[in-house]
């Protein structure tokens, strides 16, 4: 097998967003030599890779938008249809009026403004409280009790749930199993096995998402490659926040799938250069300020066409002196203690730093001193 042909195989993990590289060999069957530069060879074929896929046009999102509802539509159906899950979801009525749980954590797009989000949390309360009351109906098969399945289904499906509702009530399910026996465990292995193939359903949709929208992640990244952070590193991380898109991406809405992951990827990004490409790390909300200085910094100066004074970056900013003062203290590059300085005698960094401690020829002239002080007053006595 050839480099070419090696590189070919090279197909990417979509549920983790990583890269699996084929063994390449030379053409007498032996392992090729190691390039002398591997991480930009793993690059350059990772780039080349995903620059094979096109992008999804309106049409595509909707449908694979609508193959991820239809596959958490079957997960909850089978929900509807389960005493366990009817119960676990009561119980979860329960924890909510209760205030053991809020409404964004069981929400998918929690994140949502404030009149929407009131609105999803108060029909979420609603739909937990109709599985509450279908508890003692379960299992019916009457006009009625069908209508009130779809109708739960219908409204869970539409809040969009987050992982946590699924988690509960697979654990639930797990334990339900375990203690069952006859129809009963059948009926819940059965729905156990329905919630996982819907999973899998959805998340090969997902997946299917994902892999068309890598050359976004990888056009985002390259303008900070030197930032710190390796190239490979950071479509990596941009990798997870595509993902994350995919998850929470509603087609229904009616914007366009690369609009949404945009943000997405770029808060990825921005993490990633933060944490990974300073030797300080930096909060997250001190960045942001920090940025929203900078730019009234820039604003100031071209204006004014001299570096802005402190105290006018703070009023342009809205900022205090005291935090544009703690900005500019955190901005200072680190100085490494080993670092040499010059090139002949040796000298570091840290040898020019005062310590706080004695040196130690103090610390001998003062214990000398202490010796002869002590010999002295005992031959007094």
């Amino acid at each position: 097998m050839d480099v070419e042909d090696a590189r070919a195989e090279v197909h990417l993990g979509a549920d983790l967003g990583h890269v699996a590289l084929p063994r390449l060999e030379t053409a007498a069957g032996g392992r090729a030599a190691p390039s002398a530069r591997p991480s930009e060879d793993v690059t350059e074929v990772y780039l080349q890779e995903i620059s094979r896929s096109a992008p999804l046009s309106r049409d595509l999102e909707v449908e694979i938008g609508r193959r991820i509802e239809a596959a958490e539509r079957a997960a909850i159906d089978t929900w509807a249809a389960s005493p366990v899950a009817l119960r676990e979801l009561g119980a979860i009525a329960d924890d909510l009026e209760a205030g053991r749980v809020s409404a964004g954590d069981l929400l998918l797009n929690a994140d949502a403004d404030d009149t929407a989000r009131d609105a999803v949390s108060v029909r979420l309360a609603g739909l937990l409280g109709l599985a509450r009351s279908m508890q003692s109906a379960a299992g019916q098969t009457d006009a009625r009790a069908r209508r009130a399945r779809t109708d739960l289904s219908a409204g869970l499906t539409d809040v969009r749930l987050g992982p946590v509702v699924e988690q509960r009530i697979e654990r639930a399910l797990g334990d339900a199993v375990a203690e069952a026996s006859g129809p009963e465990r059948r009926a819940i292995e059965a729905t156990l096995s329905a919630m996982r193939g819907a999973r899998g359903a959805a998340a090969e949709a997902r997946a299917d998402m994902v892999k068309a929208n890598l050359r976004l992640v990888a056009s985002a990244a390259r303008p900070l490659k030197h930032r710190g952070v390796p190239l490979l590193d950071l479509i990596q991380e941009g990798n997870l926040g595509l993902m994350r898109a995919a998850e929470k991406f509603d087609y229904r809405r009616g914007y366009r799938f690369s609009t949404y992951a945009t943000w997405w990827i770029k808060q990825a990004l921005a993490r990633a250069v933060l944490y990974q490409g300073q030797v300080i790390k930096m909060p997250v909300h001190l960045a942001e300020t920090r940025r929203r200085a900078l730019q009234a910094r820039r604003e100031l100066e071209q204006e004014n066409a001299r570096e802005a004074a402190p105290e006018e970056v703070a009023e342009r900013s809205g900022l205090s002196m005291e935090k544009i003062q703690t900005l500019r203290e955190v901005a200072l590059p680190p100085v490494y203690l080993d670092a040499p300085i010059g090139d002949d005698d040796g000298a570091r960094q840290g040898d020019f730093f005062a310590s706080e401690a004695a040196a130690p020829d103090e610390l001998l002239v003062h214990r000398r001193l202490h010796t002869q002080v002590r010999s002295l007053l005992e031959s007094l006595t």
